[in-house]
């Protein structure tokens, strides 16, 4: 190989690196231009991030737990709004202690059970205590359901809020915390 193919050789390296690294930096900053919605999982106590989770815009999340009196499944069901979880309904599979005797809020009992819908309550964070025996909590998302004990300890408080992030932002995360 002469001396002129090699010095070439070494020139469009040099340049297709350049161009590479380019275009992976407009990538990245268009990227950090564009916002997902996110349900984020800290700590409650030490502020510490658990977990992340993409939310669509229209995601159903539940919390889904045994209860600690009747002993039987009981669930919670959020949309999110504006940076809010809001509140849409709660299950129950039996009914007595602990549970609510009158709401506001439409009832419905059917062969599964209990609901209490049309609630319709915004929370800018919601607190669950990870169950260390009994409660066995659970995460859904879309349909897509993962235990508590994925990302979080035994009593530990769970707060959950909802964010928009710039999707780098949520893929490192998502690297880093899944």
């Amino acid at each position: 190989m002469n001396k002129s193919k090699i010095l070439k050789s070494k020139i469009v390296g040099k340049e297709g690196l350049k161009a590479f690294f380019a275009i992976l930096l407009v990538l990245i900053i268009g990227l950090s231009l564009v916002n997902t919605d996110a349900l984020i999982l800290r700590d409650k106590i030490t502020g510490d991030l658990l977990a992340v989770r993409r939310l669509k815009k229209d995601s159903y999340i539940g919390i889904i737990y045994k209860h600690s009196v009747m002993k039987t499944q009981t669930s919670e069901w959020y949309r999110f709004e504006d940076g809010k979880l809001i509140l849409m309904e709660e299950r129950f599979r039996s009914y007595g202690a602990g549970l609510p005797a009158q709401s506001k809020y439409k009832f419905k009992h059917d062969k599964n059970g209990f609901k209490l819908y049309d609630i319709n309550e915004p929370f800018e964070e919601v607190v669950y205590r990870t169950g260390a025996v009994i409660a066995n909590h659970r995460l859904s998302i879309d349909g897509k359901v993962e235990n508590f004990l994925d990302f979080s300890e035994k009593r530990e408080a769970v707060a959950f809020t909802v964010e928009k992030l710039p999707i780098v932002k949520f893929l490192i995360w998502r690297c880093i915390y899944d």
